[in-house]
Order: structure tokens, then sequence, then C-alpha cells
């Protein structure tokens, strides 16, 4: 399926993969949306991306901002057909430890902020009869690391939520699905090389390729699910 002038929105756009993924899908002509909460790494990534991007600056766990940008998209673009979930934190810390205020932050945004803008474009692909939805998981959905409950448990989430949603769009012509990265190269590895190093990292790009891949099935198929990892990365069993 052809994905030129396709409206895809891509929430945490404006800084690793997201980034990434707004990268491939202007290659692929579609009109990209990047949004977030740091304006001025909106600001960088639309410079890098291009005049062909629209940059909106959003809380993902404020229910209002969210369903402002959609009601955007719709007087701006007349309609979205692409949903990329990509808006997430993590927060190391044992269970016995970790501050609930934490454990909510970490639910809040990988969870919580993945179903309200899901919720909002499935409003608008019901409507037209289509659409794609791809929520950006981990392997830590599958496959826990230490000190990792709250974002392992929000990773565990959203592949119930994608199973849910992907249910429940597929009488509407949407196809849901959910995208499991290993260690991906962002900057999130700068002091811990030595990990990085042992277990490898994903090339962002490679990242990108995947989601259009997913994106371009033919109308009535959907990857459900896909996992991208080094493989040199520990994953079943892992430590």
């Amino acid at each position: 399926m052809s994905l030129s002038d396709k409206v895809a929105l891509v929430t945490g756009g404006g800084s690793g993969i997201g980034k990434a993924i707004a990268k491939a899908l202007l290659a692929e002509g579609c009109r990209v949306i990047i949004n977030g909460r740091n304006e001025e790494k909106l600001k960088q990534a639309k410079t890098e991306l291009g005049s062909n991007v629209e940059s909106m600056v959003c809380d993902v766990t404020d229910e209002g901002q969210v369903e402002n940008t959609f009601s955007s998209i719709i007087s701006n673009y007349d309609r979205c057909d692409i949903l990329i979930n990509n808006a997430g934190m993590a927060a190391k810390a044992k269970a016995h430890e970790m501050k609930y205020e934490t454990w909510k932050k970490v639910i809040n945004v990988n969870l919580n902020g993945a179903f309200l803008c899901a919720r909002e474009a499935m409003k608008i692909m019901i409507k037209q009869k289509s659409g794609r939805i791809i929520n950006i998981g981990s392997i830590s959905g599958q496959m826990s690391r230490p000190e990792n409950a709250a974002y392992t448990a929000s990773k565990f989430g959203l592949e119930g939520l994608t199973r849910a949603l992907a249910l429940e769009g597929r009488d509407h012509g949407i196809a849901v699905s959910i995208l499991h990265p290993g260690n991906v190269g962002t900057d999130i590895w700068k002091g811990r090389e030595e990990i990085a190093e042992r277990e490898g990292l994903i090339p962002l790009e490679d990242i990108g390729k995947l989601a259009i891949t997913m994106l371009s099935m033919s109308p009535n198929v959907n990857i459900l699910g896909s996992v991208i990892l080094p493989i040199t990365q520990p994953y079943l069993g892992r430590g």
C-alpha cells in the first residue's frame, strides 16, 4: 500500500525513535505531524526534517491537549491516516524503593497517553473506515529487566491495549499493531557505553524501515506485533 499523501502523527517525535520514524514517513511522501512536550526539541527536529513537517506542543497525558491536537489535525488536513504512539519514558528503580509518583508518571505517559491518542485517532479513523496505529512497545513488554517494574508494566499493558484496539478496529478497516524494539541507538546510552557495546544497538533508521513495512501492508492485512533487536542482545532468559 502506498503511503504517499497519508497524514501521520508521531507522538514524541522530537527525538530518537519518533524522529527516525517521522523521517521514514516523509521519505514515503507522508504529511507528517510530530508532537511532544519540549518545544525546543520539536523546533530542532523540524529544522532537521524539513519544512514538510508540522510540529505541535502536546503533553499526551493531558486529555484536553490531546483532543486539541486531533482537532487541529482535522482542521488542517481533514483526516488522520496514521498514528505512531511513540511518546514514552522510563525510570530505573527497585520496586520496593520506587516512589508512587514515579510509578504513576511512567504509567501515565506510556499507557494512558497512548490510550488517549489512540482513542482520538480511532474516532477519526472509524469515520474514514481506514487507518493504522502503531504502538511503540519494548522487549521489556515481553521479558523484563531488573529494576524496571513501572516501565515493564506499562509496556505489557500497551500490548494488551494493542490487542483490544485491534479487535475493535478490524470491523472499521483500522489496523492496530505494536512494534517491540530492543536496544536502540539513542542518547539514553550515554554513560552506559559498556552495556551498549556488549548487547549491541539497533540503528535508528532500521526502526524506521520496520515501521514503514508494517504500515505498507495491504489494507486487509495487519502485522499485529513485531520484535526487532540486535542479534547479540539477550532476550530469552535476559538479565
